[in-house]
Formats: structure tokens, sequence, C-alpha cells
């Protein structure tokens, strides 16, 4: 049987990809100021100057962790919406995937310590997290509106403060993770989901391979 050759576009991909699961690694394991290319090239399995051809700097490689899992959580909330049937579903749905990416998946979680890293060395990298925020406030307030036009919540809401309230909620819950990694997530989407009226999701979500 003949084998079918990658293109150079899928080598690409599969190569960035790679490295941006390595990167995760590492900066679960030394932090946002350990996580050198020397390192991410090591673990990954290419030289270091591909780590530099691909992200450039340690800018780059932010601005690239940071599309890459925005991309992955879309992808996987997508595939909720087709079973979600009102807007508050949708909006729930929306923090519920959350979670457990945070719980199952090594970058979501090394997400949250670049962002402790850029936040604590006041950072100029710190506006590519201001910037995918303000990209999940927006999309919440669309889930809100929604849910407002739909009757499934109430008419008098700010979807504005209320996507603000929402993110900033799962802000917090990501950075007690860090701080204590056995925190009940389960629970708390549990509570949430119950909280609003909701039954449990039916299905977990497959992590994503690590």
């Amino acid at each position: 049987m003949t084998k079918v050759r990658k293109t150079q576009a899928e080598r690409r991909q599969q190569s960035e990809q790679g490295l941006l699961v390595a990167a995760a690694e590492v900066v679960l394991e030394h932090g946002y100021t350990g996580a050198t290319f020397d390192r991410i090239s090591e673990r990954a399995g290419y030289s270091r100057g591909l780590v530099t051809l691909r992200f450039g700097s340690k800018d780059g490689l932010v601005a690239a962790m940071i599309e890459f899992l925005g991309n992955q959580l879309e992808e996987i909330y997508r595939e909720r919406l087709e079973t979600a049937r009102s807007g508050r579903e949708k909006m729930l749905d929306f923090v519920d995937v959350f979670m457990l990416r945070l719980e199952e998946d090594r970058l979501t979680r090394a997400y949250f310590v670049l962002l402790a890293g850029a936040l604590g060395n006041l950072l100029p990298q710190a506006r590519y997290f201001l910037e995918q925020h303000e990209k999940v406030k927006e999309l919440l307030v669309g889930l809100i509106r929604e849910g407002m036009a739909d009757g499934t919540l109430r008419a008098n809401i700010d979807p504005e403060t209320a996507a603000l309230a929402l993110g900033c909620f799962q802000l917090g819950v990501a950075i007690q993770h860090q701080l204590d990694p056995a925190m009940p997530l389960d629970a708390m989407r549990a509570f949430v989901r119950g909280f609003a009226g909701l039954p449990q999701p039916a299905t977990p979500i497959s992590p994503a391979p690590a």
C-alpha cells in the first residue's frame, strides 16, 4: 500500500502544533521565564532554529499559544452548540466547556501560567490576553442576548455586565485551579448548571491530545 505523503502545509501545521504542546509542557514545569526556546525544542524533538523560525520571539510564542487555545475551545464549543436548545444553555455550555478543558487539557492550564507570568512581571505580552478576553466577552454578550430574546434569561439583564461577570468567574476559577489543582471542578460544573436549573451534560468532552 502506497503511503500518502503529507503536504508542506500539513507538515508545517504538525510541527507547529507539536511545538505548542511542547511549549505548554515546559511552561507548566518551568514557568514563564523558564520557557526557553532551547527547552521547547528539546521537548518537541525539533531544532532550536525551527522554534525561532515559527515564533520569532517569546512574544510570538505567547501570541501563537493564545490563538491555538482559542481555536481549540471554539471548535469544541461549537460541537456542544449542536445540542443546546436555548441562549441560556449555550451560555452555560460555554462555561462548562471552559472548566472541563481546564481540568483535562495541559495547554489550557499553561495559558494561565503564561498570564500570571505576564502580569507578575509587567510584561507587554499582557495585551494579548486582554484581546483574547475581549473576544470571549463579546461571544458571551451574544449568547446572553440570545437568551434574553428567547425568554430563558431575564429581559432586564445588562449583557455587557453579565458577560464580564461570567468571564471574571472563569478567570477566578482558573487562577484558583493553579493554586489548588485538586479543587473539585466537577462539583463546580454541577453547581453552575444546577443553579441555573439545567441538567448535567450527558457526555464529558474528550481531552485534547497532549
